[in-house]
């Protein structure tokens, strides 16, 4: 018989979290799909000073996110069978001299379909113009006709079918382009807006 005392819920979430997140590691000269629609300094920031990435296992709205994949790719897995939950892939391509390994994860793949789950505390502004992007690269990677982009929030449900992709000159211009942030919002949500230098405030994006 299950000790109630001895169940301590939090700690199994929170134990969770940080199993989910040990078991996507970066290997030397890799570049992720989410690099390609985010700061390129995250990248440089997070393998500097990884003890700041790590603190986000603890986010409460991160492990909400977290369950609701969970519990939506357990459910199509349910209803439609033939899925393929957290599909992994790669893809080579030539920068320069230098061939470069594109690696991604989408949420289900169902043969040439993808459907990648997005949660959110408001459904201000989506289908938002990431996601979108990121959805466009998982077309190129995983040679997709289309992405289902689903936003589960509390205040609607919905999906976005898209069908544009990335192209291999757009990807070559997204590792190799230094704008930062990469979109203007980026600041007011990064964890290492702490310590960088190209820093935007909301003052300085407004006037």
């Amino acid at each position: 018989m299950i000790n109630e005392k001895d169940l301590d819920l939090v700690t199994i979430l929170y134990q969770w979290s940080k199993e989910e997140r040990e078991k996507h590691k970066r290997e030397e000269g890799e570049v992720w799909i989410i690099d390609l629609v985010r700061c390129p300094l995250k990248r440089i920031f997070e393998e500097k000073f990884p003890e700041i990435s790590e603190s986000t296992i603890f986010s409460p709205s991160a492990i909400v996110g977290k369950l609701v994949h969970l519990g939506l790719e357990n459910l199509l897995e349910n209803k439609m069978g033939n899925v393929q939950i957290e599909f992994e892939g790669e893809k080579k391509i030539k920068i320069e001299s230098e061939e470069v390994v594109i690696k991604g994860k989408i949420d289900v793949k169902i043969e040439d379909l993808g459907i990648e789950i997005k949660s959110a505390r408001a459904d201000r502004g989506i289908p938002q113009e990431h996601h979108i992007d990121q959805v466009r690269a998982y077309n190129w990677l995983f040679d997709l006709k289309k992405t289902i982009l689903i936003y589960v929030t509390p205040e609607r449900i919905t999906q976005y079918q898209i069908s544009d992709r990335m192209d291999d000159n757009e990807v070559r211009i997204r590792i190799l382009e230094e704008k930062a942030p990469r979109y203007d919002w980026e600041c007011g949500y990064c964890p290492y807006s702490v310590l960088c230098p190209h820093k935007k405030s909301r003052e300085s994006l407004t006037g």
